[in-house]
């Protein structure tokens, strides 16, 4: 499923350019650096001791004083060499080179030395340089070595001034080349390439030998028995030092003996920067698009731990991943996160009051249950035009700090006209009255500011209606709020307009279009409960209108005036795809409830109306049988062959059929019978005074075993209280609803209750 656009905080260009840079970063290598200082601090913190099976005996300073601090010739050469023949020693790695020995005199005796030992020794064969798995050697070990002795690449290229990286074997002069390190693993080489250090080893924990001792004979040969032996220059002074990311500078027969443990352990494995940026620009995109990006920061943070944690451990086990790109996208994209949620503070901020603003207000979660009130400076414009200087700051500093005491445990929100609004839970709602005539005696002091004493006067709108979204309950609010000015009270409590006026009904067509395309009106929908288990069967979907200024239009007042303008078909096309789109999301989630809409009688001589709905059906993949279409004003059915046409074509599609306020119309048992309808609703008006009117009860009770004699469900309407539920369930109605059991609510909060346990979700 694509993610909506809308519901990321930064646009999907800044997302495409944070990708882009990062892919940049990691072709280049420029986002090596973080990776380098990973594996380093991976080198001080699990430093592991090499296995022993290998040894460096060295030419030290111990070794060079002994000989005075001469050459240590070819013929010492010769005695270090069958030495190690002689000792129980597994192979001799000789990390020297005798290009410029070729001509000594004693020579031949350090070849024959050197053969005599046969395939246990390996002859070291420096690169002059080295580009990849390509090496440029000037001169190879001599013939005169004999074709058993092996030879072996000592070479390796530097990054940052360090050793990152050996050989597992090079191609030198057209043909494959081991390194020390695949010998010392006993790894064969098909194919040339190269591997990451494993930088966890310790260097301290090598065992390292002076030539001399071992020439001399102090060494116990049996130390050496079975072991690799590295003969190498290990002095002050010698120029074979190397830096070892995360350690001080160490020979190069150290690395030799660190790469070739790593190779023992198993085949080291580079990943690459990839899939490592991969994983973190989904993970961001996810966190992004999840819950409005509540949670992106600390998303973002343990994506990061977890990339490095991912990379010491790795590292540990021989896997190489560079997570430098991976933390680039991660740091752009952050930046641009941070960015815009500075410029969404600044914009939903009063710079005045420093309080939150309107918009802050209209942008939050839906207000539910809870209240709005809004308050109103009572002449701010002319105030600030009066108070000289930086004075209208303090004015409503000193305002705000008083509606503060009212407004305790919620955000006091400011608009820039001197208008101020807060929301009440709904267990304080008791208390509203009380804290407003508070505020008003706070309110009968004058402000000081400066030398000026200014008196303020401000009033109150208070919004307890539930329905409507957070914008229209807070204009409703504020229209209350100027009804209290023009008035002269304190408070006044938003009510619907009961009345046409003539400016509505010329414009109603215009102001229905605008309504439809700007989201003013929307869906209510009502929960029905099967009576005998209080099981939720189903909901009725209701259009319901929140006017930008009217406010809340009563159902009735709009619907009627929607079918004298001939607007009704659409407003009926706008519920309907709006219930089947929300009974087709519940039926995705297993929750298998009947949506039932209203449909005007007017509507059932459109010849495509029933085609119309079966593609809603089709396009929202719900099954017909899900959906209930109400009819009511049944006069005009009877009298219309088409109507009757349509209501036998919406059957056979598989659609439920009901009859609505069944008792207040023109309906009639023969109309009943023609139909065949699948429920009977039964009037509210009927239901609400059953248990005060002996006659209407008798209404009720027929119309009940009525509906159960044509094999319909019966559907009781206006169950206001538990008493008439009960009386209900004794006479035997199938399926209630009323504000007894729900009144009618956003999808939203129909979706949180039903995602509450089953038992809270029954009446």
């Amino acid at each position: 499923m694509p993610i909506p656009v809308k519901s990321l905080i930064i646009s999907w260009r800044s997302i495409a350019l944070s990708l882009l840079l990062s892919v940049i970063v990691g072709i280049s290598g420029a986002g090596e650096l973080p990776d380098r200082m990973i594996s380093m601090a991976t080198s001080r913190i699990a430093a592991r001791p090499v296995s022993g099976d290998t040894v460096i005996v060295a030419l030290d300073d111990k070794t060079l004083q002994a000989i005075g601090d001469r050459d240590f010739d070819i013929n010492s050469h010769s005695r270090l060499v069958r030495a190690i023949d002689a000792s129980p020693a597994k192979r001799l790695f000789v990390d020297f080179s005798y290009e410029r020995r070729l001509k000594d005199r004693d020579f031949p005796k350090f070849a024959a030395a050197v053969r005599h030992m046969g395939s246990r020794i390996v002859m070291a064969v420096p690169a002059s340089s080295l580009s990849g798995t390509t090496a440029v050697v000037d001169s190879w070990p001599d013939a005169s070595f004999g074709t058993q002795t092996g030879r072996a690449c000592i070479c390796w290229e530097y990054e940052f001034w360090q050793v990152w990286r050996v050989p597992l074997a090079v191609i030198a002069d057209g043909r494959l080349l081991p390194s020390f390190a695949s010998i010392l693993a006993n790894r064969p080489v098909d194919r040339p390439g190269t591997f990451a250090l494993d930088l966890s080893y310790d260097p301290a924990s090598i065992t390292q030998y002076s030539a001399i001792d071992v020439m001399s004979g102090k060494i116990d040969p049996n130390l050496l028995r079975g072991k690799d032996v590295i003969f190498a220059p290990a002095s002050a002074a010698s120029p074979d030092q190397h830096y070892l990311p995360g350690h001080n500078k160490v020979h190069g027969a150290y690395i030799h003996l660190i790469a070739g443990e790593a190779l023992k352990r198993g085949n080291p494995v580079d990943i690459g920067w990839v899939p490592a940026l991969l994983f973190a620009f989904v993970a961001l995109l996810g966190a992004l698009a999840w819950r409005g990006g509540r949670w992106y920061a600390t998303t973002a943070l343990g994506l990061t731990l977890l990339l490095v944690a991912a990379k010491v451990i790795w590292s540990l086990s021989l896997v190489s991943i560079q997570v430098g790109a991976a933390c680039f996208v991660i740091a752009a994209m952050t930046a641009n996160v941070s960015r815009n949620r500075r410029r969404s503070r600044a914009q939903s901020e009063n710079p005045v009051s420093g309080l939150p603003n309107f918009g802050a207000l209209r942008s939050q979660a839906p207000f539910g249950s809870a209240t709005i009130v809004a308050a109103k400076v009572v002449n701010f414009e002319d105030l600030a035009a009066f108070i000289p200087g930086d004075g209208i700051g303090k004015l409503v500093e000193q305002v705000t700090r008083r509606l503060q005491l009212a407004s305790q445990g919620t955000t006091l929100h400011h608009d820039l006209d001197g208008t101020f609004a807060w929301l009440v839970p709904y267990y304080q709602h008791s208390q509203i009255e009380g804290q407003l005539a508070g505020l008003a005696a706070l309110f009968n002091a004058p402000l000081t500011i400066g030398e000026l004493r200014v008196d303020v006067a401000i009033a109150f709108g208070v919004n307890d209606e539930f329905e409507g979204s957070n914008a229209q309950r807070l204009a409703a609010a504020l229209v209350a709020a100027e009804r209290a000015i023009r008035t002269r009270a304190l408070w006044t409590k938003y009510t619907p307009r009961q009345k046409d006026d003539a400016g509505w009904q010329l414009s109603f067509h215009s102001q229905l279009e605008d309504a439809l395309t700007g989201g003013d009106i929307w869906v209510a929908f009502q929960p029905q409960y099967e009576i005998a288990t209080q099981r939720l069967v189903g909901v009725e979907a209701l259009a319901r209108w929140t006017h930008p200024t009217r406010g809340p239009i009563p159902p009735d007042e709009f619907i009627v005036q929607a079918e004298k303008s001939q607007d009704i078909y659409r407003l009926t096309l706008f519920v309907m795809d709006q219930a089947i789109r929300s009974a087709a999301q519940l039926h995705e989630r297993g929750l298998r409830i009947n949506m039932s809409v209203n449909l005007s009688a007017t509507l059932l001589d459109h010849s495509d109306l029933v085609g119309t709905i079966r593609v809603m059906l089709t396009a929202h993949h719900l099954p017909p049988e899900i959906l209930t279409i109400e009819i009511t004003e049944t006069a005009q059915i009877e009298n219309s062959r088409q109507a009757r046409q349509t209501l036998a074509q919406l059957r056979r599609t598989g659609i439920r059929l009901s009859i609505d306020d069944y008792g207040t119309g023109q309906s009639n048992l023969e109309y009943l019978t023609e139909i065949e309808a699948d429920e009977i609703k039964i009037d509210k008006r009927f239901v609400m005074t059953m248990r005060d009117s002996q006659r209407n009860l008798e209404v009720v009770k027929s119309t009940i075993d009525l509906a159960h004699r044509l094999g319909a469900v019966a559907v009781a309407e206006g169950i206001e209280d538990a008493a008439t539920m009960t009386l209900l369930g004794q006479l035997g109605c199938d399926v209630g609803q009323g504000y007894h059991l729900g009144k009618p609510q956003l999808f939203s909060e129909l979706v949180a209750t039903l995602s509450e346990s089953p038992q809270n979700r029954t009446a």
